[in-house]
């Protein structure tokens, strides 16, 4: 081989590897943009991902709260049932009572007309 097709085999070598190079550096160009593109969502995401946090420790909070206000309500009903059994059970005693006094009243009454019937004959 002559010094110039030597030369020309060296300067198409070269090309070759100039070409290999610019797509590379082209390559990694694209890497480098793709990757910041990437970095952005991945920061969006995880501000998302914060955000959801947030309000997910809200949420929890106001059921607990919630939580508190059933069971307080739930203990006041209780009470209410509870001191109306007993104003129920009170009532019963009262009318039975009643009932008791009524009976007596009308055997009473039964005694006095037949006592002013037997006054009258």
């Amino acid at each position: 081989m002559t010094n110039t097709q030597g030369l020309d085999h060296v300067e198409g070598e070269l090309e070759t590897v100039k070409r290999l190079l610019v797509s590379t550096a082209s390559y990694a160009d694209s890497s480098s943009k793709r990757l910041d593109e990437l970095t952005i969502k991945q920061d969006r995401t995880q501000s998302h991902l914060d955000e959801l946090t947030i309000k997910q420790d809200r949420t929890q909070s106001h059921l607990d709260q919630t939580g508190v206000k059933v069971d307080q309500l739930s203990d006041k009903v209780d009470s209410f049932i509870t001191h109306t059994q007993r104003l129920f059970t009170k009532a019963g005693g009262e009318i039975e009572e009643t009932k008791a006094r009524t009976e007596r009243l009308e055997a009473l009454m039964l005694k006095f007309g037949r006592n002013f019937e037997e006054q009258k004959s």
